[in-house]
């Protein structure tokens, strides 16, 4: 789809705007403002509307609104006076008033080619070179697609079934495929196929074969919807096209207040729960194939089931895996922030004469991975990762911001800032941070992490009771490492519970028989309030560890 109005064109297949067929430079929030307003120029657009559109519902400051308004207008070379595009409408909204075009694609190839609205990521790749002979078409396609087969996955999101007995619930249907298709599109190693190719199939019982051999895709995703007077019912399940397999599925139960928050925030949570679950799968079809045939994506996704062992062992294969993933793909950007985590890990885990070297090393990592592809919301938040551990906290803030406007579903963001703002010593922000990610993606590789943290937020707020739960949250996921052991004790400690504390730190031993205070002192180098540490260190000395 794209939009035209005056000398400017939106193309949101490729998420740019161009003025007289030059592309023009815009931050990526003014850029889904103009966006929105556009899509929305037939109405008053509010401005509450409008920060949920575009800052998915945070709480903002009116300076930083009016910054973002102001923005778009001198973008479009408007001012305030002139409201020449976009109109305030006092105590009501803003409103686009420039005429509008909306163009969609031809037919199906040209559909295929040039995505939709919905699809923040195009179904080819940035720097492909297109050819204008229509006679030519298929042929690019075909070649586009084979280039693509190696380097990223795919998957088609089939139209909701709508199961009420009311028609004109239809809509609430379509709504939610569409923001799923949208949040889906979000994550750029995923190409998401437009909808309109899959509209086809609405009203049907299809089998995923079937959608994968004439869509082309890995994945097939379908749904339905049961709207109530008062609740609705959402299923959804995600298929392997190639042999119909159901790799995962889920149902979800509410009460109907209101209905296109529903939609929203069901929308996130689907696909939130479904990004890790095919990543999942594709670490598992990556450690089928004979080391001798992996590519690029491969070697990636091989890395990443080592890196989330959080061992030193698993970390030096995921190091390896990663190395070779950009010796094949030297601009695979995802490559390079993947070695950043690692080292971010590292900067963790292995001695502390090293860590200045890994931090320094992952902050250059980093930002390689994010001027190769800036959009990238997983790059985006390794940078602010590496800044937060360095102590560069306001810095690490817009990185891990820009990484959420991205991705609003993308649980891991929402665990940085968290992680982040606990030391910017904003704990009650931290705290609902960490529970959204666990709600987004509550089987996540990081799930020991999250409630880790979560502990460490209470422990900071002195809320000791709170955070031996969380740290026994923790201790339950089977990739835990010793650290969360370490946060029980201390917080059984300062409830003196001497006797439960003194049983965790013999598991804790258990785990890391060196540890002492002096490694909890080192290993909380990221933490900017020493008090924080005196009373973690004391927790420890009831429960019975040493100096």
């Amino acid at each position: 789809m794209k939009y035209r109005f005056s000398d400017f064109e939106i193309d949101l297949g490729q998420h740019e705007l161009r003025r007289e067929g030059v592309s023009v430079h815009v931050e990526p929030q003014i850029f889904d403002l103009i966006v929105h307003l556009v899509r929305n120029h037939d109405r008053v657009v509010s401005k509450d509307e409008l920060i949920d559109a575009v800052w998915n519902g945070r709480v903002i400051s009116e300076a930083a609104f009016s910054s973002r308004i102001n923005g778009a207008r001198r973008v479009l070379g408007d001012s305030g006076t002139d409201q020449l595009f976009i109109r305030t409408l006092n105590r009501r909204g803003f409103r686009f008033v420039a005429d509008v075009q909306a163009v969609e694609a031809a037919d199906a190839d040209a559909a295929r080619l040039i995505p939709d609205d919905t699809a923040a990521a195009s179904d080819l790749p940035a720097r492909a070179s297109i050819s204008t002979d229509v006679s030519h078409l298929g042929d690019v396609v075909s070649e586009t697609v084979k280039a693509e087969a190696s380097t990223r996955s795919s998957i088609a999101v089939l139209p909701f079934a709508n199961m009420s007995i009311d028609s004109e619930n239809d809509y609430f249907s379509y709504g939610l495929t569409e923001d799923i298709i949208r949040l889906l599109a979000r994550n750029r190693w995923l190409s998401v196929i437009s909808r309109h190719s899959t509209i086809g199939f609405q009203g049907r019982v299809v089998d995923a074969r079937e959608v994968g051999a004439q869509l082309g895709v890995s994945y097939v995703m379908s749904g339905s919807v049961r709207k109530n007077r008062d609740t609705v019912r959402i299923t959804a399940e995600l298929a392997r096209a190639s042999d119909g397999m159901q790799l995962w599925s889920d149902k979800y139960d509410l009460q109907l207040e209101n209905i296109f928050d529903i939609q929203e925030e069901m929308a996130r949570q689907i696909a939130a729960t479904i990004e890790p679950e095919l990543s999942r799968v594709e670490q598992q079809l990556a450690a089928r194939k004979a080391p001798e045939s992996l590519d690029a994506w491969d070697c990636y996704q091989r890395g990443l089931w080592n890196l989330w062992r959080f061992t030193t062992p698993g970390f030096d294969l995921a190091e390896g895996y990663f190395q070779r993933a950009i010796g094949a793909d030297p601009d695979f950007a995802r490559g390079h922030g993947a070695l950043a985590y690692v080292n971010i890990q590292r900067s963790l885990y292995d001695d502390p004469k090293d860590r200045r070297a890994r931090l320094e090393t992952a902050l250059r990592q980093a930002r390689v991975a994010v001027a190769l592809d800036e959009l990238d919301c997983f790059c985006q938040c390794a940078l602010g990762r590496a800044l937060c551990l360095t102590r560069q906290n306001d810095e690490a803030l817009a990185a891990i911001d820009l990484s959420l406007e991205l991705n609003p579903s993308f649980a891991q963001g929402y665990f940085a800032q968290g992680f982040n703002l606990l030391w910017y010593g904003r704990e009650i922000e931290a705290e609902t941070l960490l529970d959204r990610a666990t709600m987004l993606s509550p089987r996540d590789s990081h799930l020991w992490s999250f409630h880790h943290v979560r502990s460490w937020t209470h422990f900071s707020l002195g809320e000791y009771d709170i955070a031996v739960e969380f740290a026994r949250r923790a201790t339950r996921q089977p990739n835990v490492t010793y650290r969360a052991f370490a946060t029980l004790a201390a917080s059984l400690g300062r409830l003196g519970e001497k006797a439960q504390a003194e049983a965790v730190a013999v598991e804790l031993l258990q785990r890391k028989p060196d540890y002492r205070t002096d490694t909890a002192r080192q290993e909380l180098f990221f933490c900017n309030d020493k008090g924080f540490v005196d009373r973690f260190t004391e927790g420890l000395r009831v429960a019975g560890i040493s100096s």
